[in-house]
C-alpha cells in the first residue's frame, strides 16, 4: 500500500486526485460512500489498472493512535 494526500476531491461524484510521496498525481474514485473524504486527508491506497488507466484503489483514511483521521488541514493556515 502507498500513502498520499488528497489534493482535490469532488464529493458529489466521489472522484479526486491523490499526490503520493514521489509527487505523482493519481486519480481515484471513492468506492465507499459511507467514507467521507476531504482535501488534505492523508490516505493509504493501492494502484490498479481501471478502465485502461492506472488509478488509486482501496483508498482508506490514515488514522492516528487515538483513532482520529490524519489531515494536513490542521497545518495549513
Amino acid at each position: 500500500m502507498r500513502t498520499g494526500v488528497i489534493v482535490s476531491y469532488n464529493s458529489v461524484i466521489r472522484c479526486g486526485v491523490i499526490k503520493d510521496a514521489n509527487k505523482h498525481k493519481i486519480r481515484f474514485y471513492n468506492e465507499h460512500p459511507e467514507v467521507r473524504l476531504k482535501v488534505l486527508d492523508v490516505v493509504r491506497f493501492s494502484v490498479g489498472f481501471v478502465d485502461n488507466a492506472l488509478k488509486a484503489v482501496n483508498v482508506i483514511p490514515v488514522l492516528d493512535k487515538n483513532g482520529s483521521r490524519v489531515s494536513l488541514a490542521m497545518l495549513v493556515n
